[in-house]
């Protein structure tokens, strides 16, 4: 029998080990915090805590982790700044921060130090404001002295906004920084805290391919269907790799605006219902519609009691009351795709798990069978791999029979036939499958795999996919959805938050941001157009270095961009570019925006940051290709 899937795949990207591999500078002592030349090394998200307030002792938020951003962002309510100085006791709030920044610093611009730092001690300005708690819903105020004003540029005004800064200890992976912080509305943002270069500032490196990697090494085992206890209640608990939120299941919901609280009955096992009211975190808009997004208690075994966010949804016709997002998953499990309940048992940890050598995959990955690129997806059901395409053909044969199918050939366009002996056929419920055998390319290595064919599901559309079965590998498959595609093998490096990029064959300076999603160039004479049923798109790229040129490329998306308090959201073009940073040189997706009021001309996000992108945020040019005269 060939080799069977999990043979093929033992380049997978398993972060420790590849990190290990690729950079011989990276230590752990016993368990993480993982770290890089005394740095703590931070995925995209991570978990804050603020652990000088007495209550919010080892309560964590969520925080995103943005190289792209000078100051640290927390949302707060009832922000109140006020000064005792006679020249300026009679202002309050924006007026009085607008005065300071007219009177120490450039109008306009954040800056970070007062020239006269016994003048401003003389200020004896503060600022209260608070922090909700995020279980029980209290109001916590607390008063600071003001650090700093600040003073954001507007895109969609003249007038900057103006916030409080104030200095406040702040702890993720055991590091502990005393951390300027802007203070405003965030309640628009899925994390409430936004992590910039003040606390990241020879404190960390960021690696935006991966969310929460600092819980990774400490991450439960999960199977595919558990159960437990919220407050009370039994409930069944499936897992989802689409949604990033959890879902509980819910009715009567009664929400009270004026106390910011939600009252509902839970809905249980075994028609178990339970009377509940809980704090609403914020109002979680999906597919148009507003649910009240919660914090509730899930206990499950005798070792896993967490609160979780979730939001409420009326799921009375479903199998599970409860089902986890990746959000609640990426913070505390990883998933064994044949496994069930395995929160009833002894704990299993997902480091302990890695000596067994699974397959690790994560939700989203891609492999090459036969020359044909396939997107594939791991499965909590189907067990022998699988190959699902628009329709097959079974043709006897002396000696074995034939099956055809069609996959897409890429590089010349159009459809190929593609014809192979039947193994054997297995029988799943009425559906009986051919199995086949291919080469497969997964992390750079070749191998012959077996794998079953089946015609794509109504609804499925018609693009062939690759399925990972629970049964690829005898010692098993387990989810890792914190990054993407973890089958494709690529090293690790160190980079400058600005680097010299060559992008469709123009060099020059560009941001790293890891806050980013999708990376952003700049354009201008930006005009759409209609072109053989398809929308097309020219514009012109400038930068201050005299460099110009015209492109023109097919549209391949929209992005709405999400405003700071005080902003309008943008809608921009999305294209597709060739980018060249260090060894890697990735065709990616990029939105058009105006940045000619910016010193750099594009800036590099998530999408090509994951391809093993270490990004210090006070660091410039560790790849070593500074142009001298920028």
């Amino acid at each position: 029998m060939k080799q069977n899937l999990a043979r093929a795949l033992i380049s997978l990207m398993i972060l420790w080990s590849t990190i290990s591999f690729a950079a011989s500078d990276l230590s752990t002592t016993g368990n993480p915090p993982l770290s890089v030349d005394e740095k703590v090394v931070l995925g995209r998200l991570e978990n804050v805590y603020m652990q000088d307030v007495d209550s919010l002792v080892n309560v964590p938020f969520m925080g995103k982790i943005d190289t792209g951003a000078d100051t640290t962002s927390m949302h707060a309510t009832q922000i109140s700044v006020e000064s005792q100085h006679p020249d300026f006791q009679d202002l309050k709030n924006d007026k009085l921060l607008k005065a300071m920044v007219e009177k120490f610093g450039a109008s306009g611009q954040d800056w970070r130090e007062y020239p006269n730092q016994q003048e401003l001690k003389q200020l004896k300005s503060t600022v209260s404001f608070v922090i909700r708690h995020p279980y029980t819903g209290e109001a916590i105020t607390l008063k600071r002295p003001l650090t700093r004003a600040s003073a954001i540029r507007s895109r969609s005004s003249e007038e900057p906004i103006y916030r409080p800064v104030v200095t406040l200890p702040l702890t993720i992976a055991d590091t502990r920084v005393d951390t300027e912080v802007n203070l405003t509305d965030r309640s628009g943002f899925s994390s409430p805290i936004l992590i910039g270069k003040t606390f990241l500032e020879n404190h960390a490196w960021v690696l935006a391919g991966y969310d929460y990697l600092q819980q990774q090494s400490k991450a439960r085992m999960i199977g595919r269907s558990e159960s437990g206890f919220v407050q009370d209640t039994p409930v069944d608990v499936s897992l989802s790799l689409v949604n990033n939120y959890s879902i509980l299941g819910a009715s009567n919901i009664d929400i009270d605006d004026k106390a910011q609280t939600v009252t509902f009955d839970l809905q249980g096992r075994k028609g178990k219902m339970e009377r509940v009211t809980y704090p609403i975190t914020r109002m979680l808009k999906v597919s148009g519609k507003s649910y009240p997004l919660i914090y509730v208690p899930f206990k499950s075994g005798e070792n896993f009691n967490r609160w979780i966010l979730v939001y409420l949804k009326d799921r009375s016709k479903l199998s599970t009351q409860l089902r986890l997002g990746l959000n609640t998953i990426n913070q505390y499990f990883v998933i064994d795709t044949a496994g069930n309940n395995l929160l009833q048992e002894k704990p299993q940890l997902f480091s302990d798990r890695l000596k067994n050598k699974p397959l690790v995959v994560s939700p989203v990955e891609e492999v090459v069978l036969d020359g044909y690129p396939l997107k594939a997806k791991p499965s909590f059901v189907v067990s022998t791999p699988l190959l699902k395409v628009q329709s097959f053909e079974t043709i006897e044969a002396k000696g074995a029979d034939k099956v055809e199918y069609f996959l897409s050939d890429l590089r010349h366009g159009g459809d190929d036939t593609i014809r192979k002996t039947i193994l054997r056929k297995i029988k799943v419920g009425d559906t009986v499958r051919p199995v086949v055998d291919g080469e497969f390319i997964v992390g750079g290595q070749r191998v012959d795999v077996d794998f079953a064919l089946e015609v794509l599901d109504d609804g499925e559309g018609d693009e062939p996919y690759f399925i990972i079965g629970k049964k690829a590998r005898e010692s098993g498959v387990l989810v890792n959805p914190r990054s993407e595609q973890l089958l494709e093998s690529y090293p690790i490096f160190k980079a400058g938050h600005i680097e010299n990029a060559t992008v469709e064959g123009l060099t020059f300076p560009v941001k790293l941001d890891t806050g980013a999603d999708v990376s952003s160039i700049s354009a201008t004479d930006i005009k759409q157009f209609e072109k053989e049923g398809k929308s097309w798109v020219t514009f012109t790229y400038s930068n201050d270095m005299g460099m110009k040129q015209e492109f023109t490329r097919e549209v391949v998306g929209s992005m709405r961009i999400k405003a700071k308090k005080g902003e309008k959201s943008t809608a921009r073009p999305v294209v597709k570019m060739k980018v060249k940073l260090g060894e890697v040189e990735k065709t990616i997706r990029v939105n058009l925006q105006d940045r000619s009021r910016f010193h750099y001309s594009m800036i590099l996000g998530k999408n090509f940051l994951r391809y093993g992108a270490l990004v210090s945020s006070e660091q410039n040019f560790l790849l070593g290709n500074e142009i001298d005269s920028y």
